[in-house]
C-alpha cells in the first residue's frame, strides 16, 4: 500500500515538473519577470539603446549618398523591390514583441542579432572599416551575450532554438549582388535600416517589461524613442 502511494506521489511530482517546464516555456512576458536578474535586464536595455544611438552613426560613416536616407519612408518605398532581391527581411523578426512567449521573444532577439552581425561582416568586406561600425558590431555582440544570459537564467535551452536556415542562402545571394559601388552602398543602407527596425522591436520588448513591473527602473533615451517612433512607431 505504502509502495503504491509512493509511486503515485512520484508520478504526480513528475507530471507537475513537466507542467511547470511547459508553463515557463510558453508563459507571456508578464508572467516570468521574476526569473530574471534585474541587473541583466537593465544592462541589456542599456545596450539596445546604445545600438539605436550607434546605428545612425554607422550609416553616416558608411553611406554618403543623399538618396539613401535612414528612416525615410520615400527611400524605403523606392528600394522595396531591390530589398526583396538583395536582402529580403525576415518577417519573424518584425512585430514579435506584442504577443509572444518569453522564450520565443528572446529566441527572436538572438536570431536577429546574429543575422545582422553576419550581414554587417559580409558588407564590411567591401567597404572601409570605420570606428562607428566596429562599435556597433561590439554593441550587437554584447547584447547577444546578455540575451543568452537571460535565456540561461530562465532555464531555456538555446540548443533547441530554431536555427536561421535562410541565413546561409541570404549571405550567398548578398555576395552575388555586391558587384559595384552603388549596390554595395544600397546593401549597406538596407542592412542598417533593417537593423534599426529590428532594434526598435527589441526596445518595444523591453518597454513591455518595464510596464509590467515596478521593480525595474529603466530610463528611456528621448533620441532613441524618437528614432523608433519615426521608424516604426512605439
Amino acid at each position: 500500500m505504502f509502495f503504491l502511494i509512493a509511486v503515485v506521489i512520484m508520478n504526480f511530482q513528475g507530471a507537475l515538473l513537466v507542467t511547470l517546464v511547459g508553463i515557463v516555456a510558453s508563459a507571456p512576458i508578464s508572467d516570468k519577470l521574476d526569473i530574471f536578474k534585474k541587473e541583466t535586464i537593465q544592462l541589456a536595455h542599456s545596450f539596445i539603446n546604445k545600438i539605436l544611438e550607434d546605428t545612425p552613426k554607422a550609416h553616416a560613416a558608411w553611406v554618403n549618398s543623399k538618396s539613401l536616407t535612414l528612416g525615410d519612408n520615400t527611400t524605403i518605398q523606392q528600394l522595396g523591390l531591390l530589398e526583396e532581391e538583395i536582402i529580403p527581411s525576415d518577417p519573424a523578426l518584425l512585430n514579435f514583441s506584442s504577443n509572444c512567449s518569453m522564450e520565443t521573444c528572446l529566441a527572436h532577439i538572438v536570431k536577429g542579432l546574429q543575422r545582422h552581425l553576419h550581414l554587417l561582416n559580409e558588407i564590411s568586406k567591401n567597404l572601409s572599416k570605420t570606428d562607428q561600425l566596429s562599435e556597433l558590431k561590439a554593441d550587437i555582440q554584447e547584447l547577444r551575450f546578455l540575451i543568452k544570459k537571460l535565456q540561461k537564467q530562465a532555464g531555456f535551452d538555446p540548443s533547441k532554438q530554431e536555427k536561421d536556415e535562410q541565413l546561409q542562402t541570404l549571405m550567398h545571394d548578398l555576395h552575388k549582388h555586391l558587384t559595384n559601388d552603388y549596390l554595395i552602398h544600397v546593401a549597406a543602407h538596407l542592412t542598417i535600416q533593417q537593423l534599426l527596425d529590428f532594434s526598435c522591436e527589441v526596445l518595444r520588448s523591453f518597454l513591455r517589461i518595464r510596464r509590467m513591473t515596478s521593480n525595474i527602473s529603466m530610463a528611456e533615451n528621448p533620441k532613441t524613442v524618437h528614432l523608433c517612433r519615426n521608424a516604426a512607431g512605439l
